[in-house]
């Protein structure tokens, strides 16, 4: 059953062209349907002159008096005359549609077309119009329209050329079908892939399956050399090279990806385009490629929609590069922005993990008073105990230090270490986060004082330094401040920054 706010929600998507196509449209209508048309463009402007109004309100608008069998009926008219009016060519052509989804829908409307000339014996245009058709779908790889428009000629031509056009026709189907199939199985394994990786704790949940799909698609594409499957691929074998730590040949796959996307309309979307630019940045990260990082987000934010979550997303990767790049006060410009812009977003885990990447700024400025109050917003990070939430409890003791709260820091060590102890019964801890705290616990035991637990804990200092997978330091991870290198300034008395 259609109800007005389901009229509400589809008229607060329609761009403003749409809404006067929808009017005009409703006017056209009530020409040649007495006054259904009159009440629909009625119902429309009261809609968009008063989103609050109830459905009381619209049928006493509409018919003086309350008229629910009147009123569901209309209802239903205009949510037809909205999806309609979608449809209509000025709409689909405007810019808010990337033009690969411009060719699929006039690619649909055209075999309508076709099926409609057919059935009518309208047939002078009609072979050309087919082959525009099939022309254009195998262009951009549209393979299920690109079978159905040879179908429709194959019955066209078997009126017209007879048996032997008929087979040809029928040998492109069966190529055309396996090319379908291998592009639907691209989808389908990537797709299947991402909802692993989702609820994946380790790479090693879905190592095995990532490895068969890249297999899959790599014999796929030497079959029938589709852009598409190779889009697919690629990413999935950038996830493969970027979990083994193979960064570079990650960054190679990525390049190809873009190119690959500026060389084919059949994959090309300006939203596909800004996505690889993200990942490249992302990956140029843990290259230490600071630079590149910068320029792949800058150029990734204009293909986004300004201040959508993912134009967020992207700004998030060029704080990360400004701020590994020593650059403190751009980084901190940047995560001021977003951390105001995630507060009016529907997205607590973002706002709540950006208020801690704030606070680490403030930390890393000598601002400790702000710091604390940005860390008493951080609550949906907790619910990732062995990750955001152990580095805001660490964030905590450091803050407790620098404002030689020492009592307070020794309750806050204490407290980590019952913390740790608790999750590790159901959780993985890395050895680094449990090195960090005897670090901690053996500095109280020493009055704090840091050279003499620096030597005495010299062989946990040399584990935190070192490129080991479960000791070493990782770029990105929510050890905002690196431990070894915020603990080494505090010995030579100075203010921590990344690079030093």
């Amino acid at each position: 059953m259609i109800t007005l706010s389901t009229i509400k929600n589809l008229v607060s998507k329609l761009k403003k062209d749409e809404v006067k196509s929808l009017l005009d449209y409703l006017i056209y209508y009530q020409g040649i349907k007495d006054d259904a048309g009159s009440k629909g463009r009625t119902l429309i402007e009261l809609v968009v002159n008063d989103p609050d109004c109830t459905a009381k309100d619209a049928q006493f608008a509409l018919y003086g008096k309350e008229n629910y069998h009147a009123f569901n009926k209309l209802l239903n008219r205009v949510k037809d005359k909205i999806y309609e009016v979608m449809l209509f060519d000025q709409n689909l052509s405007k810019p808010y549609y990337s033009n690969r989804n411009k060719v699929v829908f006039d690619i649909r409307k055209k075999l309508v077309q076709s099926e409609v000339l057919l059935l009518r014996g309208m047939t002078d245009d009609l072979e050309s119009l087919q082959n525009k058709i099939i022309l254009k779908a195998k262009e951009y790889e549209i393979y299920d329209s690109l079978i159905e428009a040879l179908q429709a000629k194959q019955r066209f031509m078997v009126l017209k050329r007879g048996r032997k056009s008929v087979e040809q026709i029928d040998k492109e189907i069966l190529q055309y079908e396996e090319s379908r199939k291998a592009v639907q199985r691209a989808r389908n394994l990537f797709t299947v892939i991402g909802s692993k990786i989702n609820v994946a704790t380790s790479w090693i949940d879905y190592k095995d399956d990532l490895t068969e799909a890249i297999k899959v698609l790599k014999e796929d594409n030497e079959k029938i050399n589709s852009a598409t499957v190779a889009y697919f691929l690629g990413y999935l074998e950038t996830e493969y090279f970027q979990n083994i730590g193979n960064y570079p040949e990650a960054e190679d796959v990525l390049q190809k990806i873009k190119s690959l996307l500026r060389e084919n309309v059949s994959v090309y979307t300006d939203a596909r385009l800004a996505d690889v630019l993200v990942n490249l940045s992302n990956n140029e990260l843990h290259l230490h490629e600071f630079e590149n990082a910068i320029s792949n987000s800058e150029e990734a934010q204009k293909y986004y929609s300004a201040y959508s979550d993912n134009f967020y997303v992207a700004r998030e990767i060029e704080f990360f590069a400004h701020y590994y790049n020593g650059e403190i006060e751009e980084a901190e410009k940047i995560i001021e922005e977003i951390y105001n812009a995630s507060r009016s977003s529907n997205t607590p885990f973002l706002y709540s993990k950006r208020a801690y990447l704030f606070a680490c700024i403030k930390t890393i400025k000598g601002e400790i008073e702000k710091s604390n109050e940005l860390l008493q917003e951080v609550k949906e990070i907790e619910k990732d105990k062995e990750g955001w939430n152990l580095s805001k409890r660490v964030l905590t003791i450091i803050n407790r230090i620098e404002e030689k709260d020492f009592e307070s820091a020794d309750l806050k060590v204490m407290s980590l270490q019952k913390f740790i102890k608790r999750i590790l019964k159901f959780r993985h801890v890395r050895r680094r986060d449990i090195l960090i705290l005897r670090i901690l616990h053996r500095l109280i035991n020493d009055g704090f004082d840091f050279e003499k637990t620096y030597q005495s804990r010299k062989r946990y200092f040399d584990l935190l330094e070192s490129n080991d997978s479960d000791h070493g330091w990782k770029i990105k991870s929510p050890e905002v401040i690196v431990f070894h290198k915020w603990y080494r300034a505090k010995m030579g008395k100075k203010r921590y920054r990344f690079g030093d």
